[in-house]
């Protein structure tokens, strides 16, 4: 992922809906890769050490976007550290299914603590099929589950893109609902849990800003396509 993505927010009253949408498509790629990658891969570091972060490229009264973006503002506290201390983060939160306290796919968060393999399997086919209507497949290579949230972010970031770019009122109108279903039923339903814990456990202000702007940013999107009055 490359460190430009973020770029200065130019947010304002005057942004029409589309415009606020696009500018989520891009803030959804770097919160898709600062949980699926490495920060070495992503870049992380040295968006936090740099000062990247303190740009993003929306701005939002949400309650958890704007704690997450007051956080991710305030100074690093580990300086020549950053680098090695969010290595350090990622690697206990988020990697190792079984052994990262926050491992981000929601099967892991869903019912009991304890998620039968059966009943990760029968999550992991019903996303499937959802992701299949759209043509959306992960790389073969790729070892995420379907329901890991990088694997989840990125898909929300394709229905909005075609979302934006529909003209046929029919066909948007099935993209909205598709969207709102799976922010509210399937990413809401298990993300607040996961950033309780990534806050509680995380010894960075990195992943706990990231994991606020998530939530933030999916609650943006679906207040704003739940106001989209289409074919009227």
């Amino acid at each position: 992922m490359h460190p430009g993505i973020l770029k200065p927010s130019h947010h304002s009253s005057i942004n029409s809906p589309e415009e606020l949408l696009q500018a989520y498509t891009a803030l959804f790629i770097f919160l898709g890769g600062s949980v699926s990658m490495s920060p070495e891969e992503s870049g992380l570091p040295h968006m936090c050490d740099s000062g990247m972060l303190r740009n993003l490229p929306v701005e939002s009264h949400n309650t958890n976007y704007g704690k997450a973006s007051h956080l991710l503002r305030s100074p690093c506290p580990f300086k020549q550290q950053c680098h090695h201390t969010v290595s350090g983060n990622y690697d206990s939160l988020l990697t190792g299914e079984r052994s990262a306290y926050a491992y981000p796919a929601a099967s892991r968060w869903n019912g009991s603590d304890k998620v039968s393999e059966t009943t990760a399997r029968g999550h992991h086919a019903m996303v499937g099929r959802i992701y299949s209507q759209y043509g959306y497949s992960t790389a073969q290579d790729c070892s995420l589950e379907p329901d890991h949230l990088g694997v989840e972010l990125l898909f929300v970031n394709l229905l909005l893109e075609k979302y934006l770019t529909e003209d046929d009122t029919r066909v948007k109108k099935n993209i909205q609902k598709d969207l709102l279903d799976f922010i509210d039923g399937e990413m809401l339903s298990w993300l607040p849990r996961w950033a309780e814990e990534v806050s509680e456990k995380s010894v960075t202000k990195c992943y706990t800003g990231i994991s606020g702007l998530i939530i933030g940013a999916l609650e943006d999107v679906r207040d704003i396509l739940s106001d989209q009055k289409l074919g009227l």
